[in-house]
């Protein structure tokens, strides 16, 4: 494996790549800032030096990272690439049983298992792919097997503590022509749950616009929430109360992530208010309070005219009683009219709850290849076959509304 000091050629009998080097290091701080930001000046802020830097501080111990700097011939950086090094835990999914029956037919103890050691190219803690960027000049093709290349490299890595056994790039569109080469390149489609996007109308000012809009079953239903969350005190929290609140919004987010069907990372709630403290008025973070007791928080970060939902932390002895997690999807709503904002993305989960208020699902696929050639033969067919989980869409606006 090469060191941060001595960059690698790409392999030129893998791909029609033109001449490229490659630097692989294993944390962002061996990173040159100059090299890595003269990428991402225009990249999405996921990608931002100083933003990896915070999440790789949080999650020192818990999580491993890889970062790849692209160069061309004249030794100019003209590409990146970002990966993280997680376990993938089936919690009690509907694919449990279809996955035994798999991993004990291609002998694997770690897939029976169901924690299966991952390689990911992009970022387990934010919606969309977010693991690659290169300049505008590099062709789309040129990227994908750049950084597929890169993929192949850091899979032998013999510093990684635990080899991982799977390779995955997250949540690529269906029309992405990115997605259509690594599928040249062995990697199977996985159809993992839709992601809840909703579009502001431009007449929409307010939430009292958004609920003159919604029928009258849609409005009874809001109204109800609305009257039992009465009790819950909403505050826009500092870094400073963040992280007063730290130790209670571990102990909240935690109970959320056990409820979900896979775990994907464990995020280490430490990071919200260094993050909080880098991003100022683009991150949203709100705690809810019961007689003066942290119940909930509810965060998300603005890109460009889109609010991007985050984590949520939710005490649900609490939750059905004062109706917290629907409050803080019309708290979501609230703060997008505030700031005048055209899109909001929810993320996974709990889609029919979002779709109470109107948001739509959007597909997006994962594409995965196991690092055992047989196995990943075997594991191909299983993976194309896998559907997202079914939840009822409810359609909640006047058929004249958006």
């Amino acid at each position: 494996m090469n060191s941060p000091d001595s960059p690698i050629p790409l392999e030129h009998s893998r791909s029609e790549l033109p001449p490229l080097r490659l630097s692989i290091h294993d944390s962002i701080h061996l990173v040159r800032r100059e090299d890595w930001s003269a990428v991402t000046t225009d990249a999405v802020s996921y990608l931002h030096y100083d933003h990896l830097c915070t999440l790789e501080d949080a999650m020192v111990g818990s999580m491993e990272f890889r970062y790849v700097v692209f160069h061309c011939q004249e030794f100019k950086p003209i590409g990146i690439a970002y990966f993280q090094v997680l376990d993938v835990e089936d919690n009690g999914s509907d694919y449990g049983p279809g996955v035994r029956r798999l991993g004990k037919a291609i002998g694997s103890r770690i897939v029976q298992e169901l924690k299966v050691r991952s390689l990911v190219c992009g970022n387990a803690f934010h919606s969309g792919a977010h693991g690659i960027h290169f300049i505008e000049a590099v062709p789309l093709d040129h990227q994908v097997l750049a950084v597929e290349t890169a993929m192949h490299e850091l899979r032998s890595d013999e510093r990684l503590a635990i080899p991982p056994a799977v390779l995955i790039f997250k949540e690529y569109r269906n029309e992405n022509r990115g997605a259509a080469i690594l599928e040249t390149k062995n990697y199977h489609p996985l159809a993992m749950d839709v992601n809840m996007v909703m579009a502001l109308p431009l007449d929409w000012k307010s939430l009292e616009d958004h609920f003159k809009a919604l029928t009258s079953k849609a409005r009874t239903r809001s109204n109800t929430i609305m009257e039992r969350s009465q009790g819950l005190v909403i505050k826009d929290l500092s870094a400073e109360e963040i992280t007063a609140h730290l130790s209670t919004m571990q102990r909240l987010f935690d109970q959320v992530l056990e409820r979900s069907p896979f775990i994907f990372g464990r995020l280490n709630v430490a990071v919200y208010p260094k993050w909080k403290a880098q991003w100022g008025e683009a991150m949203f973070f709100h705690g809810f309070f019961l007689n003066g007791e942290m119940v909930g928080f509810n965060s998300a970060f603005l890109l460009g005219d889109m609010l991007d939902a985050h984590f949520v932390g939710i005490d649900y002895a609490l939750n059905k009683q004062h109706m917290i997690y629907q409050r803080m999807l019309f708290d979501l709503l609230d703060h997008a009219f505030a700031k005048e904002l055209r899109m909001i993305n929810f993320g996974r989960a709990a889609e029919q709850a979002k779709s109470s208020i109107g948001a739509k699902p959007v597909d997006m696929l994962w594409y995965v290849k196991h690092r055992n050639a047989l196995a990943n033969t075997i594991v191909g067919p299983f993976l194309r076959r896998v559907k997202p989980g079914e939840f009822e869409l409810r359609s909640p606006f006047k058929k004249t509304s958006a």
